[in-house]
This record gives structure tokens, sequence and C-alpha cells, in this order.
């Protein structure tokens, strides 16, 4: 599914976003610069951002994260995946604490932002910081998330963005869940979904 994982990573502190797969790699890669994350946080739960958690929870004894929207879907992962997918996954992980709009979340020198952004999910959120946003899949690099599996709503993910991420500075650097990075600006002026000239604009 090509999910991006992300380390965010500040002094000695560290917090694992959407670890959708190859948990030891990303073991590996915290040992290898030497940090502890403090948490797992999923921007949403669809088993591409979570079927890496329990394996690394496991290792490093941490909790991990979710906005409380969501965990319906992640409870009935392994029947919505056997249903559209086709194939079988493991039981989803346990949640640990909920996170909800306007949380701060402090990783070393860094605070992170909770954003709820609902609309590919009821509980899809957004962590905001100082320059930077990860969106998971509600705002990619010139096209937007999907809305037609359950849960799913176009309207509401098109207010998310418009309202909540295209209130962010324009220089503020997009890390989504998928494909590469963009910005803020970059989408408010081309994106061809929610951009100045999309078919959805106002």
């Amino acid at each position: 599914m090509q999910t991006n994982c992300y380390i965010l990573q500040s002094n000695h502190g560290a917090i694992i976003i959407d670890p959708g797969d190859e948990p030891e790699r990303i073991v590996r890669f915290l040992n290898d610069i030497k940090v502890e994350p403090s948490q797992i946080i999923a921007t949403h739960t669809h088993f591409d951002h979570v079927l890496g958690v329990d394996s690394i929870r496991a290792k490093l004894n941490v909790p991990f994260l979710i906005h409380r929207d969501d965990l319906s879907m992640l409870e009935s992962m392994q029947n919505r995946v056997h249903q559209f997918m086709g194939f079988d996954v493991p039981p989803p992980p346990k949640v640990d604490r909920y996170l909800k709009d306007g949380d701060l979340l402090n990783v070393g020198d860094e605070t992170i932002r909770v954003l709820h952004t609902p609309g590919h999910s009821p509980g899809s959120i957004s962590l905001s910081g100082d320059g930077y946003v990860f969106t998971g899949d509600a705002l990619f690099n010139q096209s937007i998330g999907r809305t037609d599996l359950p849960g799913g709503d176009l309207k509401t993910l098109i207010n998310s963005i418009r309202e909540r991420l295209f209130k962010l500075d324009d220089a503020t650097t997009v890390y989504p869940g998928h494909g590469p990075e963009t910005t803020i600006g970059d989408e408010k002026l081309a994106n061809p979904f929610v951009g100045k000239a999309s078919r959805f604009s106002k």
C-alpha cells in the first residue's frame, strides 16, 4: 500500500506515526538513531496504517493512541479488509489512549497540536507542528483521501481540509500518509480537488 510511516524526533524524544508494516525495520531505525519513542499514533485506523503497531509496542512498551471516533472502524478491521480487499489481516491492536481535537503533545522540544480532520474516516486526525503537518490520508500532494469506504464523506473531508488544514501557514510542509511531501500553499493553489481552481471550489 506504500504507506508512509514517520518518526518525529526532537532531542532524545520521538513519536511513531502510522506504522503500517515493517515493524522490525522501524525498531532498527529507532535503535540506529538512539531515540526512545514515547507513543505510537495512528492518523486513522485503516489497516495499512496500523499493522505494525502490536509488534512495535511489544518490543518498545509504548502506548498506542487514536481518535475515539475511529475505534469502531479499528475493531471491525479484519472484516472490512476481508470484505473490500479479499485477504486476511491479524487482529487489530488494542488502544491505550485517545486523542481529541486540540490536544497538545510534547516531543522533546517540539509541541504538536492534534487537529481533528474527518472525512476520510470519522476519527482522522492531523498532527500540526512548527512549520509542518502530518495529514494522514486527508490531504496528499495534488490529491485528497478517498471517501468511498465506510465512514468516509466527501463534503466532510473538503471542509476539514479547507477549514482546518488550509488555515495553516502557506509555507507549512505537508507530510501525507502516501506519496511525496508538499506544502499547504501549493495545495491551496493547485490541488485539483480543493485548490482555487478545483471542481469542488466554492
